[in-house]
């Protein structure tokens, strides 16, 4: 039996070509969410057209706070205490292979159920790495432990594969090459249902979220400083996701984005919904590495809010990573047009389908 535990609104887009190709194929699997994103994962299986999953472990919530983070962590945890729960409820009392993706809370929680359970775990965009345990954080860090323990690393491209070699994890590193995440965006890309009514035809499209961003008010005032520069050049479109918000106020730097005529505010947005906005924005800016492999598929430009970054996509082409340096912030303002690029996906063939393949093998020796 395959298992696959996702939680977040990216684990799901990037799971969801295996998804549809085990359904398309006739081959079962059992889908746990582990509730992080509740309320976006449900409205991305409409989006996607998937069933519901056959175990939910919480559901009506997103988690933005930390205090919301500790009691769902500490829910989760006592459950855990129970390996017959484990088995029976998550696991169905079935063998086979865990497949778990990223660099969650929710791939730590899947890899500890799945060990607690005794059942092999395969490890989706392992040997991404940025090489400094505080940028990002605590995703580098939650990476090294879920590519550690995992007993199956699919490493999306040469240099994640040789990164895995680096670390002495050779022998159970997988080159597929290819992110599955490009096939989601393909297949939300192409979705003619999708359709949003814009007052403006050129703008940029801005969202941030990272902790280590938002947690710290130098950081957050640059960024906010970012925002109203480029609001003085042209409309902004900016996605509010919950935590940013609340740090906003806390630190009092929302005051400054009031009455700002030319920044458009906007709920979080589903896939295909955020892909078309991307397709028609002059550029980008962000601090998602989502975001940044999306404008690399796009050929958008792309302004990247962080220090480092787990991810090649882009760079050097049509992506500039700030550092959040002030010099390089205000060069890729000036000189955004230059980096546009045709929009091209890899066309690498279906890593869904490589991984779908490998995950079959292992699972009837496991």
């Amino acid at each position: 039996m395959i298992h696959i535990i996702i939680g977040t609104k990216a684990q799901l887009i990037k799971m969801v070509p295996i998804i549809k190709g085990l359904k398309e194929k006739g081959i079962g699997f059992n889908l746990i969410d582990l509730g992080q994103h509740s309320l976006i994962t449900q409205d991305l299986r409409e989006e996607f057209d998937l069933d519901e999953p056959d175990y939910f472990l919480f559901k009506g919530t997103n988690i933005a706070t930390v205090k919301q983070a500790a009691v769902w962590i500490a829910k989760i945890f006592f459950r855990s205490l129970s390996v017959s729960w484990i088995k029976k409820e998550l696991f169905l009392n079935k063998g086979g292979v865990c497949l778990i993706h990223g660099d969650t809370l929710s791939t730590l929680i899947g890899l500890y159920l799945a060990k607690r359970a005794k059942l092999k775990t395969a490890h989706i965009e392992a040997g991404l790495r940025s090489f400094c345990w505080r940028e990002p954080f605590p995703e580098e860090i939650f990476r090294l432990i879920a590519m550690r323990f995992s007993d199956i690393l699919f490493a999306p491209s040469e240099w994640a594969f040789n990164n895995l070699k680096n670390m002495g994890f050779k022998n159970k590193a997988i080159l597929i090459p290819g992110n599955t995440g490009e096939e989601s965006a393909e297949i939300s890309a192409s979705n003619k249902k999708i359709r949003l009514d814009l007052k403006t035809e050129s703008f940029c499209l801005f969202t941030f979220h990272r902790i280590e961003n938002i947690l710290f008010k130098k950081r957050l005032r640059l960024v906010v400083e970012t925002l109203l520069k480029i609001s003085s050049l042209m409309p902004v479109i900016f996605i509010q996701h919950p935590p940013t918000l609340n740090n906003l106020r806390k630190t009092g730097l929302i005051n400054r984005l009031e009455g700002i005529k030319n920044i458009h505010y906007h709920k979080i947005l589903s896939h295909g919904q955020f892909l078309s906005l991307l397709k028609k924005c002059d550029f980008v800016v962000t601090d998602g590495g989502s975001v940044q492999e999306e404008a690399f598929y796009l050929g958008k430009p792309c302004l990247l809010l962080r220090k480092r970054t787990e991810r090649k996509e882009g760079l050097g082409e049509n992506t500039v990573l700030s550092g959040l340096d002030q010099n390089k912030i205000d060069y890729f303002l000036k000189s955004y047009a230059s980096l546009r690029r045709e929009a091209a996906f890899l066309n690498i063939p279906g890593p869904s389908a490589k991984i779908i393949e490998k995950l079959l093998k292992y699972s009837r020796n496991s």
